[in-house]
């Protein structure tokens, strides 16, 4: 996983026999209403399971789990067709266009060392490329479903009421916002990550378990703010920014809400978290009684 690419981080907490460490949920009130909202992984590995209790508390104690965005549409072959689509350069022009000598290089040695295949990829902008492979390598790694595709099942099974901080369609342009991005930058940026994808997933899932958000932000977040600040600010500030007045409208509701997002929106100094504390809100971490 590209540093880049900070929003499939996420985290979580540890927990003793006998006291609770700082955990990745928080607990959120105005006073008469409280909402829990915790971070995610959207990937992880069989072993990385079960969850730390908390999530299991915080998911059996509310009445509507809200994501990111609607899991069904955007895991229907119609959404990825749609992004394909998005992400394809104009005719007549091929991905070794967009990218340096020297980059091309070092994205084809790596494309054969991996055996992936770069030919279909000739199409798309470096960007999608990126993240096609960032998937490619950690399905090879065994990562599979995580945190936020297992409880859209597990609330469907169980009839909980689902919403959503943005649309599917929300979530497209963002993505596609990220060719706007240096392309060698970003391809760069990728194959770096690439190289170490176990080594840094095994770091970033033990802060997960830790539940340090500091640590997880200097790990995935300072990467990304120094190396590439435009885009920390299009998929972390701004959206951080749009979904707060949403968390407010949910704390109206006589409904207790589990709220999963990214772990990266809950940390740094952009934090979703901060940002609800900011407009007079009590931010605590959630500690099941």
């Amino acid at each position: 996983m590209t540093r880049l690419k900070g929003f499939l981080a996420a985290c979580a907490l540890c927990v003793t026999a006998t006291t609770y460490a700082d955990s990745y949920i928080w607990q959120v009130s105005d006073g008469d209403s409280t909402l829990y909202i915790g971070g995610t992984i959207h990937m992880l590995k069989p072993s990385d399971y079960p969850l730390p209790t908390e999530f299991p508390a915080a998911f059996s104690a509310a009445d509507k789990i809200v994501f990111e965005t609607n899991m069904d549409v955007v895991s229907d072959p119609a959404f990825s067709q749609k992004l394909q689509q998005a992400m394809m350069l104009p005719k007549g022009k091929t991905l070794q266009d967009q990218v340096s000598e020297k980059t091309w290089a070092r994205l084809s040695e790596y494309a054969i060392s991996r055996q992936l295949p770069l030919a279909p990829m000739q199409a798309f902008q470096p960007a999608f490329v990126a993240l096609a492979f960032t998937m490619m390598e950690m399905q090879k790694l065994g990562f599979g479903d995580g945190i936020d595709q297992k409880y859209f099942a597990q609330a469907k099974a169980q009839n909980k009421t689902l919403g959503e901080l943005e649309t599917a369609d929300e979530q497209l342009s963002f993505m596609v916002a990220m060719t706007e991005m240096d392309p060698d930058l970003f391809i760069n940026a990728t194959l770096d990550d690439l190289e170490q994808m176990a080594e840094l997933f095994d770091q970033m899932v033990g802060e997960w378990r830790e539940g340090d958000a500091d640590e997880l932000f200097a790990l995935m977040g300072k990467p990304m703010l120094d190396e590439a600040p435009a885009l920390y600010d299009l998929i972390l500030t701004e959206r951080n920014k749009t979904w707060v007045p949403h968390i407010k409208q949910l704390l109206a509701t006589p409904e207790t809400e589990l709220v999963l997002v990214g772990a990266l929106h809950l940390a740094g100094p952009d934090s979703v978290l901060l940002m609800l504390q900011q407009a007079g809100l009590s931010v605590t971490r959630y500690q099941p009684e």
